[in-house]
């Protein structure tokens, strides 16, 4: 038998079209399937607030997988018999090609006949008639349900009848505030292992090239020349004296203030240990700090180790007290914010350990890097206690110096063998002990003889004065009285007026540049008062 060319090419390309019908229905149904479940199981999460993470933008990629793998399984391609099943069914030819089909299985002498009938009617017959592609319809209503979705989506609200949205976004807050304070962390370590402090120098570079260059122009002091000697003095107290307040602002900021008030008032009581760190740092020293910082960060390590829930609890516990404790301590007597911070960070990062997407362990080594960076910026205020030590040293040499300056004059000279600010202060002390012709150089202080400066007329100099008042407020002590007044409310008020005057006191000495070498003696003027008011007010 000669091959059937036309019929058999038509039952293949009718196969082929009504493939892609077929295939195109399974997309359809599998379309509006798979958006059906997602359309419930998105208002489900709407109206009862679980799986609300599920259902975001691009979670609608859902829709389209779910429709090409339904698809995949729906589908079942045509055989050539429903093809030609098919073709006999539209162009009304009585079974003539589903004939064609079976001939190879069929027996009798009429195969000729019914493949040239075959071949007759192909010729008149296209793929197109049989198999139409009608995909308008079912397109543009796959195209309005995915907006409808979309819309729904984005706009339908989300109610919380139990809890459970609230109860996650505040998983969600604690995981991001995680995540910041990690960031935090790392780039102020990096911030402060890039700075160059000198750990081992007593005080930082400016402190002490500012200090060297005092040194220097001590040496350079012109006997006789007492007014320039003076300009010199000046310059130099001004410049020390800006630092000095730069850093008690920014690190010190009131520490003796608050340690004195808290040892007459009790305010350290429930942590005796607080005074010593603040006597240690305010001597640039980090011991205990250090000591219980390393305790700390020892006891964090056992606490990621420990598997009994209760010793857990209460070594959580125990850890946190001391971590608030230290917080404290660094806000409110060092008025250290970044170590505040630090320390404040490391009890966060403890206590998210327990949330969700936060790991135990992760959340235990970042608080242990929080102490790292505590550790750190401890020493950044022990650094500025000894800035401040420092400065506070040399005005007061600079002090004695002004005095030595007024008296006998300065002579550069004398200064040749000083090393430190010790010499020098032991120097000017000796000058201030000597009267006007009992030095080392015959008639006043130098190499003797009379010098050709004139220090009668203007030379333009001014003497600076501190412009503080120290009162606290605007009235410094105010009574009303009528007739006797009772000695017990007279005392009581009076004793209240001179804690805020001796307050006033301190908060001058830390704003105004007054030299540190005069503050004892203030101090010791307003002890003296205050040792008398009681003598009185006992009647002694």
């Amino acid at each position: 038998m000669e091959p059937m060319t036309k019929s058999t090419r038509l039952i293949d390309r009718v196969q082929q079209r009504l493939s892609l019908a077929v295939y195109g229905r399974k997309v359809f149904v599998s379309f509006c399937i798979s958006l059906g479940v997602y359309l419930a199981a998105m208002l489900f999460s709407r109206f009862s607030g679980y799986l609300t993470d599920w259902f975001t933008l691009p979670s609608l990629g859902v829709v389209a997988v779910g429709t090409v793998l339904l698809s995949f399984i729906l589908f079942r391609k045509p055989d050539k018999e429903q093809a030609a099943r098919l073709i006999d069914q539209k162009q009304k030819t009585r079974d003539l090609f589903l004939t064609v089909t079976l001939l190879d299985e069929a027996m009798g002498n009429y195969k000729p006949l019914v493949v040239q009938d075959a071949e007759q009617q192909a010729m008149n017959i296209q793929p197109a008639q049989v198999v139409p592609f009608v995909w308008a319809k079912r397109f543009s209503i796959c195209c309005s349900a995915a907006l409808l979705l979309f819309l729904l989506l984005e706009y339908t609200p989300q109610f919380d009848p139990f809890g459970k949205v609230q109860a996650a976004e505040v998983e969600q807050e604690k995981v991001k505030e995680f995540q910041n304070t990690k960031k935090a962390t790392k780039a102020r370590l990096a911030e402060l292992k890039n700075k160059d402090n000198g750990e081992n120098d007593e005080e930082s570079k400016d402190v002490k090239l500012a200090v060297e260059n005092l040194k220097s122009d001590f040496r350079k002091m012109v006997p006789g020349k007492k007014q320039k000697n003076a300009k010199t003095l000046a310059a130099h107290q001004k410049s020390l004296g800006g630092q000095w307040r730069k850093r008690a602002e920014e690190n010190m900021k009131n520490m003796m203030m608050k340690t004195d008030q808290a040892q007459k008032f009790g305010a350290m009581s429930k942590a005796e240990g607080m005074q010593k760190w603040s006597k240690e740092l305010q001597e640039g020293s980090t011991q205990s700090l250090m000591k219980e910082m390393e305790e700390l960060k020892d006891q964090l390590q056992r606490l990621q180790k420990e598997t009994d829930p209760v010793k857990r609890e209460q070594l959580k516990n125990e850890i946190q007290k001391k971590m608030k404790e230290m917080e404290s301590f660094a806000r409110e007597q060092t008025n250290s914010k970044a170590m505040a911070a630090a320390l404040k960070r490391a009890m966060k990062q403890m206590q998210m350990a327990r949330s969700k997407g936060i790991s135990q362990e992760e959340a235990l080594r970042e608080a242990m890097q929080s102490m790292d960076l505590a550790k750190m910026e401890l020493k950044e205020i022990a650094q500025s206690a000894k800035d401040l030590k420092k400065l506070e040293e040399a005005l007061t040499v600079l002090s004695k110096a002004k005095k030595a300056n007024d008296k006998s004059g300065l002579d550069g000279e004398a200064c040749e063998n000083c090393m430190t600010l010790e010499d020098y202060e032991d120097l000017y002390a000796q000058l201030m002990g000597n009267t006007p012709g009992e030095g080392t150089g015959g008639e006043g202080q130098g190499g003797g003889g009379k010098v050709d400066e004139d220090d009668t007329g203007d030379k333009g100099f001014k003497t600076e004065k501190s412009k503080s008042a120290i009162t606290a407020g605007k009235v410094l002590l105010s009574f009303k009285t009528k007739g006797l007044s009772d000695r017990g409310e007279a005392q009581k008020e009076y004793n209240k007026l001179f804690v805020d005057l001796k307050q006033g006191m301190s908060e001058a000495i830390m704003q105004e540049q007054i030299p540190p070498g005069y503050h004892e003696g203030i101090k010791k003027y307003f002890n003296s008062l205050e040792k008398k008011t009681e003598e009185n007010a006992t009647g002694k």
